[in-house]
């Protein structure tokens, strides 16, 4: 399936959800069901909208779609000695990008903001 025609399809049913009032969740690998507020309303499947569409080794920016599963990512940085500086926990091995940046989990090596008390 083409990527727009998966964006038509969301929008489509999100339109058809807004006007019935059906709650919808959405949700790539499921590996963060655990995370959070109980789970509710009828599953958007992310996992189609899947692929990295840029990589840059030497500018160090990748892009990739939601549904990119995070170990394709990370074979593709490794390829060159390389890595996701914040270190995206897994939670199995259907872990997505998307999940990853809605579930706002990180490691360690994550970048954290701080800022000096001011005198």
């Amino acid at each position: 399936m083409e990527q727009d025609d998966i964006v038509a399809g969301w929008s489509e049913r999100i339109a058809r959800a807004t006007e019935s009032g059906t709650l919808l969740r959405i949700r790539g690998g499921g590996t963060k069901d655990w995370y959070g507020q109980t789970l509710q309303g009828e599953i958007l499947d992310t996992r189609a909208y899947r692929g990295i569409i840029a990589y840059d080794p030497a500018e160090l920016v990748i892009t990739a779609r939601s549904g990119t599963p995070l170990a394709e990512i990370e074979a593709a940085l490794r390829e060159h000695n390389q890595m996701l500086p914040f270190e995206p926990p897994h939670f199995g091995r259907n872990a997505t990008l998307g999940g990853c940046i809605a579930a706002g989990l990180a490691a360690p090596r994550r970048a954290i903001s701080c800022s000096a008390p001011s005198s």
